[in-house]
């Protein structure tokens, strides 16, 4: 379950930043970015959304078996400190020095300042609003690709613990 929350917030960081090869631009530069790309808000609109996903293929992982209510207050307590895991590393305060290094190993200053004037424009708006959408999008996708692997790997590992047993 940590690799797999790991796979979403490694896909969501990947979608959510272009890439260039160019050198470096300045910190404020790259603040200025973020901040008209709403990089605080697409991070805070995007946990949520893995939450829920992960909440589904916890679901979906557990479906068809017979928890007590010891099992089930277990798994709650893990999906718990899961979430507040996963929202401490991607607070604000934690991720924007990590986007500002990004950008700015990435990124130089006339990449930012086209940035900038892409984003700030009502085009570059647009795009932004309809983020949160795209990236649930992706998530519900990734997950339908991921889920056959889960399962062939839940029923791998059942199959392993089977033959352990038998011996």
């Amino acid at each position: 379950m940590k690799q797999l929350s790991r796979v979403f917030v490694l896909a969501v960081m990947l979608l959510s930043a272009p890439f260039a090869y160019a050198q470096q631009s300045s910190d404020a530069e790259v603040d200025r970015l973020l901040e008209v790309m709403r990089a605080r808000e697409t991070l805070e609109a995007i946990l949520p959304q893995v939450q829920a996903s992960q909440q589904q293929m916890v679901a979906q992982l557990t479906a068809g078996q017979q928890l007590d209510a010891q099992g089930q207050e277990r798994i709650e307590r893990i999906m718990a400190v899961t979430n507040a895991r996963m929202a401490e590393a991607l607070s604000w305060e934690k991720m924007q020095p990590v986007y500002r290094d990004i950008y700015t190993a990435t990124f130089n200053t006339e990449d930012i300042d086209a940035m900038i004037d892409f984003y700030a424009s009502p085009a570059g708006q647009n795009l932004l609003d309809k983020m949160p959408q795209l990236m649930q999008n992706t998530m519900a996708a990734v997950q339908q690709l991921i889920m056959p692997m889960l399962q062939q790997l839940e029923q791998d590992i059942a199959a392993e613990l089977d033959d352990q047993d038998g011996q």
